[in-house]
């Protein structure tokens, strides 16, 4: 019994090793309000998995999206979502000329990289990014946050994925939300 109570403690723990290995963090993110929209700079690390990554290294395209959103916070229920905005970057391989391509496909940009590395750094680097906003748009009320949240976006995945991208932990990469005060 001491054995595979042992045995179970090391899965346990080698499951959690490989768990810390990938992941989405947003480090540092801030708003600032132009006349008709905000711009978004914001500093992600993506580390993806190794099913991840060997999809992307067979010519697969992944789809990450950023959302960003402003919020205003009640004392009961929920807090209500006043804005939100996504921008969706999609990075791919093409083995044929040995280049990461990393696509901004809300602002239609795109930038090569030959190594994953360059790619992903990157793609986590975003700088004064413009989301629309109504310029009459002013918040009202309370203290507000913004909070911003990346994941790797499933249903852009091919149909043969999908299924399998829904079961494994390995698929389903996201941030934590990263939430800060806003002063409009």
């Amino acid at each position: 019994m001491r054995v595979v109570l042992t045995v179970a403690a090391a899965a346990a723990l080698w499951a959690t090793a490989l768990a810390a290995d990938y992941g989405f963090r947003v480090r540092e993110a801030r708003l600032l309000r132009q006349s008709d929209a905000y711009t978004l700079t914001a500093e992600i690390d993506y580390r993806f998995s190794p099913p991840v990554i060997d999809a992307l290294n067979h010519g697969l395209p992944v789809v990450l999206t950023v959302t960003t959103r402003i919020r205003q916070p009640h004392d009961w229920l929920w807090d209500t979502t006043r804005w939100r905005r996504t921008l969706n970057f999609r990075i791919q391989y093409y083995p044929l000329a040995k280049v990461y391509r990393v696509i901004d496909e809300t602002n239609r940009f795109q930038r090569s990289f030959a190594e994953l590395s360059a790619a992903l750094r990157a793609l986590g680097d975003l700088q004064d990014i413009a989301l629309p906003v109504a310029e009459e748009w002013r918040l009202t009320g309370s203290e507000h946050y913004a909070e911003v949240a990346v994941d790797l976006n499933i249903e852009r995945l091919p149909w043969a994925l999908r299924v399998p991208a829904y079961f494994s932990p390995q698929w389903r990469l996201h941030s934590p939300k990263y939430r800060w005060q806003l002063n409009d």
